[in-house]
């Protein structure tokens, strides 16, 4: 996705945020100087937003690794708590009345659990956006396109994941996806990256017994810039399934005439204006090849 002005001072806060959480109060400086010299390089309306994250997260990569301990226990808390309502998950999707049905209400609450603010989160994620659409308080997010009949279609699927706990309600929708018959190539990120998911998340959820294939990405997936595994499992791809802010940004404008699925919640208006719908909404948009 092609930057908005707004986009700058935006990395900034999501990034100084989560890296500087465990640096006293010089290092805070520095690291406000490195994430300032590399938009002050690259940042212009012509780039691609993933992209300059991931360049911000290459020159700041000793704070990451000093943040990994007050993210361990944020990504703990949340995959417990979503460990304790994937039973409630499970049924409200088994009550659907069709397999049509079914897959929507995997799908969509895959979606409504993509819940990290753009601020650092202060505990582990609940989920109560998704309990309400369990319980029936709130719909489920809206859907822009057949979702339904591009799964259909697909025979393999890379699936992007975002943040540790909501890969757990992903898991759900990845069995549904395997009921039919889909070959499941996952991608999650290198540990340590802030509460995003990594092959931990995936033990503790035991998605490694139900993905054909798991692979990692240093930053978020571009596919013009990864590794050779992740870049082939792209290409053999016909449909790719892509999570959270992090992945629209990196993947709108860079889909190489793939047909993406992005689960996500919009949390702030460069995507809002995109897709069309209000901040604050989650969404399950379809873009086809």
């Amino acid at each position: 996705m092609k930057p908005n002005l707004e986009c700058g001072p935006c990395l900034l806060k999501w990034v100084y945020d989560r890296a500087g959480i465990m640096v006293g109060e010089e290092k805070r400086f520095e690291l406000i100087r490195n994430i300032l010299s590399v938009l002050s390089r690259e940042f212009c309306s012509t780039g691609n937003v993933g992209w300059l994250s991931n360049r911000i997260m290459n020159s700041i990569h000793e704070f990451v690794i000093d943040s990994a301990r007050y993210f361990e226990g944020v990504k703990l808390q949340s995959n417990k708590v979503a460990e304790e309502l994937l039973p409630l998950a499970r049924n409200f999707i088994e009550e659907g009345q069709t397999d049509r049905e079914r897959f929507e209400r995997a799908c969509g609450l895959s979606a409504g659990t993509n819940v990290a603010p753009i601020g650092l989160p202060s505990e582990g994620f609940k989920f109560e956006e998704a309990l309400n659409m369990m319980m029936q308080r709130n719909p489920l997010p809206a859907v822009i396109g057949n979702l339904f009949k591009a799964v259909r279609g697909a025979t393999h699927i890379l699936y992007i994941a975002d943040n540790a706990g909501e890969i757990g309600f992903d898991s759900l929708f990845i069995a549904r996806l395997k009921e039919m018959g889909l070959n499941i190539t996952l991608v999650v990120k290198e540990d340590p990256f802030f509460e995003d998911a990594t092959t931990r998340d995936v033990s503790f959820f035991k998605l490694d017994q139900l993905v054909d294939n798991i692979l990692t990405t240093n930053g978020y997936f571009i596919p013009n810039e990864t590794t050779p595994s992740l870049s082939d499992s792209f290409k053999k791809s016909d449909l790719v399934i892509a999570k959270g802010t992090g992945s629209y940004e990196a993947l709108k404008d860079e889909r190489n005439g793939k047909t993406i699925i992005y689960l996500l919640k919009v949390k702030c208006k460069p995507i809002a204006m995109r897709i069309g719908v209000n901040t604050g909404n989650f969404v399950v948009k379809l873009e086809m090849a």
